[in-house]
């Protein structure tokens, strides 16, 4: 199944169009209710060139299609630009990308790309998605375009080569985590968190130093609370489900009568809805 964004869906029923280039400022438009309080990714420059901030200011607002038809986008990329101090050439300029992004973003729609694959299948789909590009962009625009994204595209299919692997939790993260240190600054900010989160499932039986030395002592603090919690609740559950064992030769009423007076007296109301829900499942 493709996995596009929906916007491909309102390129592809659009049909090709045709902007006419901008020689006047316009008045004011409408401001957008879904923009309200948000700002586009990335600080444009003086005057056009199309990189990875132009396409964010592309993006930005192909993200209103559906409370903005499509033929009204152009009118407003154009007024932000004129906000940002573009020159009237440049805004044309710009426009003229934006329509090429379009037809590719149109042209993308009949790629399927897969959004669970092995490394090879990934790798062979964005191979046929860089020839797409290779039709609407020369070298040095998609290099400005999307070469930041590379060094995440890499990581990404090293880490499902990785995680084919038989190996162990332990030595799989181990991989995982060299590999994120040869990544490049941006992909460490931006993969760093969800790594470390990753590890923290490999530390089970961690101490509390172990859990200094890799995340800090406010984060092992915290995690040694969340641990002896849930130590405690699991002991009050087992407790239960001992009386509840004990209880086993009384009255069904009688029995129900004395289980709800155990629960009042150990378990808050919140708690003894978690305890239902733990109890009907089997929980540990």
């Amino acid at each position: 199944m493709k996995t596009w964004h929906l916007l491909v869906l309102a390129l592809t029923g659009a049909g090709t169009l045709f902007w006419s280039l901008i020689q006047s400022p316009k008045g004011p438009s409408a401001p957008v209710a879904s923009l309200a309080g948000t700002q586009t990714d990335g600080a444009l420059g003086p005057g056009f060139v199309l990189d990875g901030a132009l396409k964010d200011r592309f993006d930005y607002w192909l993200s209103t299609l559906g409370e903005l038809g499509l033929a009204a986008l152009p009118e407003r990329l154009a007024q932000s630009l004129r906000e940002a101090g573009w020159s009237e050439a440049d805004i044309g300029q710009a426009l003229a990308a934006f329509a090429r992004y379009q037809q590719y973003l149109k042209a993308m729609g009949s790629l399927a790309m897969p959004s669970r694959a092995s490394a090879g299948e990934l790798q062979a789909a964005w191979a046929e998605r860089d020839a797409l590009r290779g039709q609407f962009f020369s070298a040095e625009e998609i290099a400005a375009l999307w070469g930041a994204d590379k060094g995440l595209e890499e990581l990404t299919l090293r880490r499902l080569e990785i995680q084919a692997l038989d190996l162990d939790p332990q030595a799989r993260q181990d991989w995982l985590d060299d590999e994120l240190a040869k990544a490049p600054p941006e992909v460490q900010r931006a993969l760093g968190p969800s790594q470390r989160l990753s590890r923290l499932g490999t530390m089970e039986g961690a101490s509390r130093d172990q859990l200094a030395a890799e995340f800090g002592d406010q984060v092992a603090d915290r995690l040694e609370q969340v641990k002896a919690a849930r130590q405690d609740w699991q002991q009050r559950v087992a407790a239960y489900r001992a009386e509840a064992e004990r209880l086993q030769g009384l009255p069904q009423a009688e029995r129900q009568e004395a289980l709800a007076h155990y629960g009042d007296q150990h378990f808050t109301q919140a708690e003894q809805r978690r305890l239902d829900v733990w109890l009907r499942h089997q929980l540990q």
